[in-house]
């Protein structure tokens, strides 16, 4: 029997598929394009994708099925041809805090063995070099001192930041610890002690103390493999002789001065996913939550006494001023010298620092306030005050600790105040501190991890091992060289190790995904992707290229869904679906090689491919104003100081390539501040020193590809407020009036209105069944019209509610024309391009371009006069044919015109091309990026030869 060279699909009706057969041949590069909404998706994913998964999950056991949800078949007759199949999809990074590129990539396992294998440790007091010892080691090296010596195991002991001694104490008494060294001083846990909380001590733990005997080596081992388990967080032991150790007993063995050895070590102490090696403060994560001082100011207008505060920090209720709050705050400003019925903003800085932060250690007499009724138990005491913020983060750190023993409290009054920093203990190191003192090639793992990819790589093949290392880590060196340049080749060379997966774009965890298939070197694999082109720079579009064809070229058949140029020029089959757009397409418009596609006629692709169509360099630009948006000192992740003055009134493009810092720039600066200045958001910007010219605009919108709904009963009719008057419309009408219907009982997710109660007004019924995918079957009550019979009998011009969702814009533009509301919604809707698409769509069935455009429209169509709003977009091609971009120019340019700005965050040259202004960022990704490398026209950008983006943008302007 001849093998299969083909992936047959017959009859795909998936969601708007018309009957679709198609043939993909295998170990192919296969590219489905057409114009967004037009089916490619549905063909790619839920047919040949979800039709793979399906046919894997049935062959597992039943046990195993139980515990895994069933996926529902595909509305297809039959596909033939399929391997095991894989998804590569446009999703963002994990948002799990602890997961990073890593160990999604697992390169992180290799990094831990490393340190593992061949760290050095130094001395925690003096940074002395230690050599990892075993137990059986210390014990050979302790039993050569004379019968009779005392030995003591310690290990180094430091406080939790921002923790007090006694809860410090605490947790070793937990730990079943009794004895201390403080100061050289021995200090029992069992006696009621306290230590000065302003002061540091230098704390060991005494773990066990022992007399030597001629016939104890056995026990010795013991005892101080004992200590190793005891101790678990800890891989320093502190070896110490009180009696004096021989000269040259340290020597080659731990540390000659401070007497500490070090352990040996597993790839699990350098795992910030363990509690045993994590930060104490941060628990692995890097960040922390701490008090954001003008979260805790609501009203900087008002006095302390008149309610500046919040309530939760001060009530100034007549209770509250007698509370003990009420006599701190009445003591320090007698004691500093201010009034309490100042305006808070009136106060100096300082009053500010004291309020916050505390008083630094300096007593405070607690006095009798003249307004209270009653003498507080505070009153009369001299104490310190440790400050408001600092007050509350303890208060945090108790809330924590409860929550991870028995209770399960969030104290939201307390976070509503913090905000996320860098960790004050690890400094984002996510360790503890003494797994850096763990080295190899003098570095420590987070200096490894915190290093962009080419640098590392470049580190690591310049390391050299001693003789009894070489094999093991020379071996480990390559896995890691190995996995490190696919990632480079990828074009993810700005990134590092350390950098969270929740910061990572859909486009750049894509290309982490394909990296690490390519690492797996399977064959006879399907791999299904979206769009890995997003997110690029034209510079490093090859790059993805060159790594889909090596997948292919191992033996792998890879369909890409894309609209890149660049991509579909490459693939070995093309198969375009459409003409047009949700029921205007479904249809295979054309399939073959490149040169079959440009030939087509149909084909919207082959018009471009062909050059018989292209997005035109407009004839005119719009002129650069007096008005602009300027910010100073932005220093945000790899951005270098910069000052950058942003045209208003105008499109502006801020371009660059990938890590260049364009979304620090624009979505952390920019837009954050922004919110901040018209909206009062509690939210943190980045960092930088002024952002002037806020006053120029009424406000600042952000329109980016998330869903405009997540369940069934959103769609495009209630995101834009059609639907609202379309409601309000039947329940004008005399059969509404005689059922005593309104507006509500016209609404799908109200209840004992006119939906179908049965199916709850979702048009279907979903039968639940153990060991195989829901089924869902057409409500047999409302026939899927999701209204009841008596809701349905109302009509308005001969159509019920059912029928009018039905509609597409194109036909309710009609239907409506007399309402003028209504009319022009639905004519801006129509104008973007979405005339094909039904009022009552499910919002979960629209793509990303689809769900922009559908935004877009809303802003369009309640845009006032004489209001002056900026809109951003990042990244709005997206899942765009070029056919659609041209419709979202379109939509750009209305905005502009209608006295709004409009700044995008683009790769795409033909967006890029048409924008009145032009800041590119670079001249790299990461280190070697965030400076201003050109800015002007798009002519202006393209002669300035330091610019990437001006390179390719000299193409295109020809």
């Amino acid at each position: 029997m001849a093998v299969r060279t083909t992936i047959e699909i017959v009859n795909a009706r998936q969601n708007n598929l018309k009957n679709v057969t198609v043939e993909i041949p295998r170990d192919r590069l296969t590219v489905i394009t057409g114009v967004s909404g037009s089916g490619k998706s549905s063909l790619a994913f839920d047919v040949v994708y979800g039709e793979g998964q399906r046919r894997f999950l049935d062959s597992i056991s039943t046990f195993a099925k139980s515990r895994i949800s069933q996926l529902k078949k595909a509305k297809v007759d039959y596909v033939r041809g399929l391997s095991p199949v894989i998804a590569i999809e446009q999703k963002k990074g994990n948002n799990n805090p602890r997961s990073t590129v890593g160990t999604v990539t697992d390169i992180n396992d290799y990094l831990r063995l490393l340190f593992a294998t061949v760290g050095t440790g130094s001395c925690p007091v003096c940074g002395h070099p230690l050599r990892q010892r075993t137990a059986t080691q210390l014990a050979e090296r302790i039993g050569q001192l004379p019968a009779g010596t005392v030995v003591e195991l310690r290990a180094p002991f430091s406080r939790p930041h921002g923790e007090d001694y006694e809860y410090a104490f605490h947790l070793l008494r937990e730990k079943g610890f009794k004895n201390l060294i403080v100061d050289g001083e021995p200090f029992s846990l069992a006696e009621k002690r306290e230590l000065d909380e302003s002061r540091e001590y230098r704390i060991e733990l005494l773990i066990d103390r022992f007399t030597l005997r001629h016939d104890s080596f056995i026990q010795l081992a013991k005892s101080i493999e004992a200590a190793m388990l005891t101790l678990d967080e800890d891989i320093f032991l502190k070896i110490e002789i009180p009696s004096g150790a021989p000269a040259g007993f340290y020597d080659g063995f731990g540390c000659p001065e401070h007497h500490y050895a070090l352990f040996e070590m597993q790839p699990v102490h350098f795992s910030f996913n363990t509690p045993a090696s994590a930060c104490h403060t941060c628990m692995g994560v890097g960040l922390s939550y701490v008090v954001e001082p003008r979260f805790l100011v609501v009203a900087p207008e008002r006095s302390i006494a008149r309610g500046a505060l919040k309530s939760t920090v001060f009530n100034t209720s007549p209770a509250g001023m007698q509370s003990y709050r009420g006599v701190q705050m009445y003591s320090l400003s007698q004691k500093y010298g201010f009034s309490l019925d100042t305006p808070f903003r009136d106060l100096p800085q300082h009053i500010h620092e004291i309020l916050f932060f505390g008083t630094k250690g300096e007593p405070v007499e607690m006095l009798h306030p003249p307004y209270a009724t009653k003498k507080n138990w505070i009153t009369g005491r001299t104490r310190p005050f440790v400050g408001l913020a600092t007050e509350m983060e303890s208060w945090y750190r108790h809330y924590i600790r409860r929550t991870s023993t028995t209770e399960t409290f969030e104290p939201e009054f307390i976070r509503d105040c913090m905000i996320e920093k860098v960790c004050p203990e690890c400094g984002g190191a996510r360790l503890k501190k003494q797994r850096l003192n763990v080295k190899v090639g003098g570095l420590d793992i987070d200096q490894l991890s915190r290093m962009q990819l080419p640098e590392l790589l470049g580190f690591l093949e310049g390391l050299r091992f001693d003789e009894d290392q070489r094999e093991v880590a020379e071996a480990i060196v390559r896995e890691l060289a190995t996995r490190l340049r696919l990632l480079i080749d990828i074009g993810l060379h700005y990134i590092s190790l350390g950098r969270r997966s929740d910061s990572i774009s859909g486009g750049e965890m894509q290309r982490i995904k394909m990296s690490t298939q390519i690492s797996s070197e399977l064959m006879g694999m399907l791999y299904v992707m979206d769009e890995p082109s997003i997110g690029l720079h034209p510079r490093d579009t090859v790059r993805v290229i060159e790594t889909m064809k090596k997948l292919r070229d191992i033996g792998n058949t890879v369909i890409v869904v894309e609209h890149d140029m660049e991509t579909i020029r490459s693939a070995d089959h093309i198969i375009e679906i459409g003409p047009g757009p949700g029921v205007h397409g479904g249809h295979i418009v054309a399939a073959g090689t490149v040169d079959d596609i440009a030939a087509a006629s149909d084909s919207a692709t082959g018009r471009y491919l062909s050059g018989r169509a292209s997005i035109p360099v407009p004839t005119r630009r719009h002129m650069l104003g007096d008005d602009f948006l300027t910010i100073q000192g932005a220093r945000e992740n790899n951005l270098k100081n910069l000052d950058v003055d942003i045209p208003l009134g105008v499109f502006l493009c801020v371009t660059g390539v990938s890590g260049s810092g364009k979304s620090s720039l624009v979505n952390e600066i920019l837009y954050k501040q922004l919110k901040i200045a018209k909206t009062g958001a509690r939210i943190v910007p980045g960092e930088h020193d002024f952002l002037f010219g806020t006053e120029l605009i009424q406000n600042v919108i952000a329109i980016d590809q998330t869903p405009i709904g997540r369940n069934s009963k959103s769609n495009p009719a209630t995101y834009i407020g059609l639907y609202d008057r379309i409601r309000k419309l039947f329940a004008s009408l005399p059969e509404a009036a005689e059922r005593g219907y309104t507006a509500l009982d016209f609404s799908l997710t109200h209840s004992n209105g006119t939906r179908c109660e049965h199916c709850s007004g979702d048009g279907v019924i979903v039968t639940s069944l153990q060991f195989m995918a829901d089924i869902e079957t057409i409500c047999p009550v409302c026939k899927g019209t999701r209204f009841s019979e008596e809701g349905l009998e109302v009509k308005y011009r001969g159509k019920n509610i059912a029928d009018v969702l039905e509609m597409t814009v194109e036909e309710a533009l009609d239907f409506f024309a007399e309402e003028k509301l209504l009319a022009h919604k639905l004519k801006v809707m129509n104008e973007l391009g979405l005339g094909y698409m039904t009022l009552g769509q499910s919002s979960t069935t629209l793509s990303g371009g689809e769900a922009q455009r559908v935004k877009l429209a809303y802003e369009l169509s309640k845009v006032k006069r004489g209001a002056h709003n900026l809109y951003i977009l990042d990244e709005p091609t997206t899942g765009l044919h070029l056919a659609d971009i041209q419709k979202l120019l379109d939509c750009l340019y209305r905005l502009v015109d209608q006295g709004h700005s409009v700044i995008v965050i683009e790769h795409n040259l033909d967006v890029i091309k048409c924008a009145d202004y032009i800041i590119d960022l670079g001249p790299d990704g990461g280190a070697q990026g965030g400076q201003v490398v050109a800015e002007g026209t798009p002519e202006a950008v393209a002669r300035v030869a330091a610019s990437l983006t001006g390179h390719y943008l000299r193409e295109v302007l020809r």
